[in-house]
C-alpha cells in the first residue's frame, strides 16, 4: 500500500502542477491583451493631447459670399484626415448656427483646400493650409467659425 499511495501522490502532484500552469498561461495571456488596450487607449489620448491646431486667421468676403479659413499646426504630431471628418460651424450676429462638414462641401464643390507645403492630405506640424468654403446664405457680421476636427480637438474665430 504504500508504493501506491506515493504513485497517486505523485500523480496528484503532477497534475496540480500542470493545471497551475495552464491557469497562469491563461492568465498572463489575458493580462497581456488588458494592457495592449491600455496601452492603444493611452497612445490614442497622448496624441489628442499633442494636437493643435489653430486658425490663425478668418475672414468672411460677403460680396463672393465665401468665408476663408487659415489654419496652421501648432503642435507636435502631424493630422493626416485634413480633407475629411472636419465640421465647420459657422454662428453669424444673429446666433443662427449653420453646419459645414468639409468633405462633403469638398465633393459637392462648395470648397477648396489649399495646403501651403506639399500637397498630400497630411497638416505636418508647422504647416498653414487655406480652407475656402462657399457659404449657404448670407451672414450677419461678426461671425463666429468653429472647426471640429475627426479626434475632437476644436479652435474657434470671430471674424469682424
Amino acid at each position: 500500500m504504500g508504493v501506491s499511495t506515493t504513485i497517486t501522490h505523485a500523480i496528484l502532484t503532477i497534475a496540480a502542477v500542470i493545471m497551475a500552469s495552464l491557469f497562469v498561461v491563461g492568465v498572463i495571456s489575458q493580462l497581456n491583451t488588458v494592457m495592449n488596450t491600455i496601452n492603444i487607449a493611452i497612445k490614442t489620448r497622448s496624441d489628442t493631447y499633442r494636437t493643435s491646431i489653430s486658425i490663425i486667421y478668418a475672414y468672411y468676403d460677403d460680396s463672393q459670399n465665401k468665408i476663408y479659413i487659415y489654419i496652421k499646426n501648432t503642435g507636435e504630431i502631424p493630422y493626416s484626415d485634413l480633407n475629411k471628418s472636419i465640421d465647420i460651424f459657422i454662428v453669424d450676429a444673429n446666433n443662427t448656427v449653420d453646419y459645414y462638414n468639409l468633405y462633403s462641401e469638398l465633393q459637392a464643390g462648395n470648397a477648396n483646400l489649399t495646403e501651403y507645403d506639399k500637397q498630400d492630405n497630411i497638416l505636418k506640424p508647422r504647416e498653414t493650409a487655406e480652407i475656402v468654403l462657399t457659404a449657404k446664405k448670407t451672414y450677419a457680421k461678426p461671425i463666429e467659425i468653429r472647426i471640429t476636427f475627426s479626434n475632437g480637438y476644436t479652435a474657434s474665430y470671430v471674424t469682424g
